[in-house]
């Protein structure tokens, strides 16, 4: 929260796993309300989808719908959304290539980097014992945005379409 709180430029967040409903809303609440306060804020979330056991019938459009929906319903609290991105081998109906995206940070003004075992979810939040490191160091945070970046660029990680 106090990260989201002085956030000016941007703000990364890379989790492996979110919450859903209240509380997802409380934990994206102090963000999504910067957004509001600030117009020019750019907020990227690079999230695991996975494919749910028993599921290799449905299409990786239809997974990606499904989760879009949930993420503007139960997860997200407020009109202006984020981008949002995930690793598309996460959906691969074959196991031998599927891959998760399983890394946990925060960057925000290139500034701060959170580098954490935390999880975007309120018990990681709230009741886990995690293990973190905060540094004020722009070379540092600068680089790990870059490696998302690069990413992306790569289309290693993708756009999940209908959010943000």
């Amino acid at each position: 929260k106090e990260l989201f709180g002085h956030a000016k430029k941007s703000v990364l967040i890379s989790s492996y796993a979110l919450d859903t409903g209240e509380k997802a809303k409380a934990l994206f609440q102090p963000l999504a309300q910067r957004m509001s306060e600030n117009s020019d804020l750019q907020v990227r979330l690079f999230i695991n989808i996975q494919r749910p056991y028993g599921k290799n019938r449905k299409s990786e459009a239809a997974l990606l719908r499904e989760f879009s929906e949930l993420f503007r319903k139960r997860i997200w609290p407020s009109e202006q959304m984020p981008e949002v991105f995930y690793d598309p081998r996460s959906l691969s109906k074959a196991k031998a290539f599927r891959a998760c995206l399983h890394a946990k940070c925060v960057v925000v003004d290139d500034e701060q980097l959170l580098v954490t075992s935390a999880n975007f979810t309120e018990a990681a939040h709230q009741r886990n014992i995690e293990a973190g490191v905060l540094l004020k160091d722009a070379v540092a945070a600068k680089a790990m945005r870059s490696q998302f970046e690069r990413l992306v660029e790569r289309k290693v990680l993708c756009r999940v379409p209908g959010v943000g």
